[in-house]
């Protein structure tokens, strides 16, 4: 990607060389101070910072921004824009003092920047109705208004009050669930990681039920540590209603579920949530995630809370199977067997003795003899 920029400082006729070493020091030290802007944003696919030529007025460096072909590439805008964030008030990037509004990416500059678009997506657990297809129902814009309200301000806190037009969001069927995506665009030439954005959202209270796990902003997902479990409940009947997640059997089975689990994971450190995300039969077959922050725990440790629980799960009405607590036992790999290396080794010495036993074989005339002793001729014949 194409980057160039004015940089506060005189120009030498030995900047156009590309071989002398005020070129190199240079083109050195933008490679370094950009890279570290980048990587912060990009950390997965940016590669590296290749200074082509540097032009006079003040010094105009001239680079490419090299990013991996099998991840997402940023825009021209989104170039320019991590740049200018980057900037301190003096127009400082490392030891480079900048122009702000010289920045410019192909046709992408400072001052034509199109709206940045903020688009943030997550599953809500109240159950889809079809009210919700309709942009213009009044379930759809109350819906709308509450997510507007809760998300509007932490995106102003980053952007200020530069959004373009009102935000709607659009709402689609998951398994019953309600997947939400809304698009902000903001009138800025800034731009926020991504990850902050998600801390702030994780960080607030919110007017509606939303699965933390699947929250993303332009397409960067919360990270969370999560642990999978089938827990078999033994006293409970599977009935058609429980595999409808928008139904009112399935919530309140799964509320239970949360309510009780939850009260064990209460004092455990990095614990955060757990889902049900569905009820199959077997008596019921409760799916459910348990999250917990980042590098927090292990998945012995929580299965143990787990069945260490029992008891008082029991005691909230819910007996569960233990052997469904279980998590998967990683396969370990199989010894390498013992007879297999005997036989290695074997085969290594006949390839070092066979070429010998071959030379000594020729020097005394062994096969000639050994030739002569399984012919068929007479042994008279033979002088030995």
């Amino acid at each position: 990607m194409p980057l160039s920029f004015r940089m506060i400082m005189d120009f030498k006729e030995t900047l156009r060389d590309e071989k002398s070493q005020d070129f190199k020091d240079l083109s050195d030290k933008v490679s370094r101070d950009l890279y570290k802007v980048y990587i912060v944003l990009y950390p997965v696919g940016f590669v590296r910072v290749l200074v082509i030529r540097f032009r006079p007025g003040s010094v105009i460096p001239e680079v490419d921004l090299e990013f991996k072909s099998n991840s997402p590439t940023p825009s021209n805008p989104d170039i320019v824009r991590t740049l200018y964030t980057a900037l301190t008030g003096s127009g400082n990037v490392g030891d480079l003092v900048l122009d702000k509004t010289s920045i410019k990416s192909d046709t992408a500059d400072v001052n034509t920047l199109p709206p940045l678009s903020i688009v943030t997506e997550f599953l809500l657990i109240d159950g889809f109705t079809p009210g919700l297809s309709s942009s213009i129902s009044a379930e759809s814009i109350q819906l709308n208004d509450k997510i507007n309200n809760w998300l509007k301000p932490i995106l102003e806190t980053y952007y200020g009050q530069t959004m373009v037009n009102s935000a709607f969001a659009n709402f689609s069927n998951s398994d019953n669930w309600i997947q939400t995506k809304v698009e902000y665009q903001f009138s800025t030439p800034i731009i926020v990681n991504p990850s902050k954005i998600i801390d702030g959202i994780l960080a607030s209270t919110s007017p509606v039920r939303y699965v933390r796990y699947t929250l993303k902003v332009n397409e960067n997902q919360a990270q969370f540590q999560m642990f999978p479990f089938s827990l078999r409940i033994l006293n409970k009947d599977f009935s058609d209603g429980l595999s409808n997640r928008g139904s009112t059997e399935f919530k309140e089975l799964s509320t239970q579920v949360t309510t009780s689990i939850k009260k064990l994971f209460g004092n455990e450190k990095g614990f955060l949530e757990i889902y049900v995300t569905k009820l199959t039969k077997g008596s019921v077959v409760a799916s459910t995630e348990v999250t917990f922050s980042p590098g927090s725990t292990s998945p012995s440790r929580v299965s143990q809370i787990l069945l260490n629980g029992i008891p008082s799960l029991e005691t909230e009405g819910l007996k569960i199977d233990p052997t469904s607590i279980n998590p998967p036992v990683p396969s370990t790999p199989r010894p390498f067997p013992g007879f297999a290396v005997a036989i290695i080794v074997l085969c290594g010495l006949a390839i070092l003795i066979i070429p010998i036993l071959i030379i000594v074989a020729l020097k005394t005339g062994l096969f000639k003899k050994l030739a002569q002793a399984f012919s068929l001729r007479s042994p008279n014949y033979y002088d030995f």
